[in-house]
């Protein structure tokens, strides 16, 4: 039988690729059995064999280096199990994690979908839920950069990367309304998403009757819509009762084709 082995060969052998099996030397994690001292060539003997095959089941259950390197200095039956129950609770995490992702996929690609799919320009009855929500008073034009508020947005309430495309929606005052102000608007909201974590100073931005219309254009296109609606509520002698919400569904965070814009208007009404 074959006394040594050199470095190709292991990694042959076992499909790990040469530079792991160096750096994994580097870490203390494989030593070689000797090292020739004028070609520093490594050489293996099938004593590290096992050695390297735990390395391998252990990476393959997404152990980090530095947890086998601790497992490997105090090899016993409590450490491994320490260890896999560590391990347990990690994939445990990362799974509620991929659920969230997953959860965040399935509301992106609904709401494009109604979006494309929806009847535009034809105002409709609509019942709203109950919305967890953060605002930010902050006066603005549809003729001023949007990102600039969000950035406010996010600092207020620390949020860092939480804002997912899609998530924020533009609120104009009822006073704003009726003066027919359509594009100045007072303030904007992130609205919750499904697996969002609840946030300091969020609000619950209440459900009930809503008079809802959708349409191709972006918010520099919203004033006609509005005038519409709010002719449609005076016919029917319906009441404003809340700020109303403007929502791109499709804008330049999707696609650089302007014409693909969408956007929701959702106007709180009691009839």
């Amino acid at each position: 039988m074959q006394a040594y082995f050199t470095i190709g060969q292991l990694a042959a052998l076992f499909d790990v690729k040469i530079p792991t099996l160096r750096y994994y030397d580097q870490l203390g994690l494989l030593t070689p059995a000797k090292v020739d001292a004028t070609s520093h060539y490594r050489y293996y003997s099938t004593a590290q064999f096992e050695r390297l095959s735990t390395i391998k089941y252990f990476r393959a259950l997404g152990v980090s280096l530095p947890a086998i390197a601790d497992f490997f200095a105090a090899r016993d039956l409590p450490k491994l199990k320490q260890l896999l129950h560590q391990q347990q609770a990690t994939v445990a995490e990362q799974l509620a994690t991929l659920h969230t992702i997953d959860q965040r996929l399935t509301a992106r690609l609904t709401q494009i979908e109604q979006a494309e799919q929806a009847q535009l320009s034809v105002p409709k009855l609509v019942t709203l839920a109950p919305q967890p929500v953060l605002y930010l008073r902050q006066a603005y034009t549809a003729q001023d950069d949007i990102e600039l508020v969000i950035a406010k947005l996010r600092e207020r309430y620390d949020l860092a990367q939480d804002v997912f495309l899609g998530k924020i929606t533009l609120s104009l005052s009822v006073d704003a309304l009726r003066a027919g102000r359509f594009d100045q608007y007072s303030g904007i909201l992130l609205a919750f998403e499904p697996g969002d974590q609840p946030k300091s100073g969020q609000q619950l931005l209440p459900g009930g009757a809503a008079l809802q219309l959708t349409f191709a254009g972006t918010h520099q296109q919203a004033g006609p819509y509005y005038e519409q609606l709010l002719t449609m509520c005076r016919e029917h002698h319906w009441q404003l009762r809340a700020a109303a919400l403007e929502t791109a569904l499709i804008d330049y965070g999707i696609t650089d084709d302007v014409s693909q814009s969408v956007t929701r208007i959702q106007l709180p009404i009691t009839t």
